[in-house]
């Protein structure tokens, strides 16, 4: 029961994935924010978001829940941050739309710091969703099962979601292609193209 609860957390990972991969292929094609912001520098606003709302959820959010007796299912806590996850992909498709249409309109490249939203719903996220992970890992196994418990969480937490991420990557390959069939998409005029 322990794996089937942890794999809760697959759909969440395949979101948080997306940071090193798509997002940074994404990011590659936008202008630079404030000059020297760009894609390889934009995972730290993921941590930044980790650190802020750990602490808010952490000291205020779930004591607050706790003084009026609500508890927050552990359940509960995986589809929260599986809808974080999922919104952060619906900002980043949001997003590709603003690429193609900025260029296709005067050929401008869209600012970098759009992406910030994306990386703090991801971030969000995961203090909901990992937090949950680590959670069944520790405390619904008994024991002498804990080591046990906790691989099977890393399992679904890297294994399982990477291996989901590169079977949709194979499935949409062909989006990841210009218009002369290349995969050389480090630029806007054949990223938008």
């Amino acid at each position: 029961t322990i794996f089937f609860i942890s794999l809760l957390i697959v759909p969440f990972n395949i979101a948080y994935s997306q940071m090193a991969t798509t997002f940074i292929i994404q990011g590659t094609v936008m202008a630079k924010g404030f000059g020297f912001i760009d894609a390889s520098t934009m995972n730290n606003a993921d941590a930044l978001s980790v650190l802020f709302f750990g602490h808010l959820v952490g000291s205020y959010f779930y004591p607050a829940l706790a003084r009026r007796g609500i508890k927050i299912e552990t359940t509960y806590k995986f589809a929260i941050g599986s809808t974080l996850g999922a919104l952060a992909i619906a900002w980043a498709l949001f997003i590709e739309y603003r690429i193609h249409s900025s260029y296709n309109h005067d050929g401008s490249q869209v600012n970098i710091l759009w992406q910030c939203v994306a990386y703090i719903l991801i971030g969000c996220g995961e203090i909901f969703a990992v937090s949950a992970a680590y959670e069944v890992a520790f405390k619904a196994s008994p024991p002498e099962k804990k080591s046990l418990a906790s691989a099977l969480n890393l399992f679904c937490v890297g294994g399982i979601p990477n291996v989901l991420c590169i079977f949709l990557y194979n499935a949409c390959r062909s989006w990841f292609r210009t218009e002369r069939g290349t995969t050389s998409i480090h630029n806007v005029e054949d990223y938008a193209s």
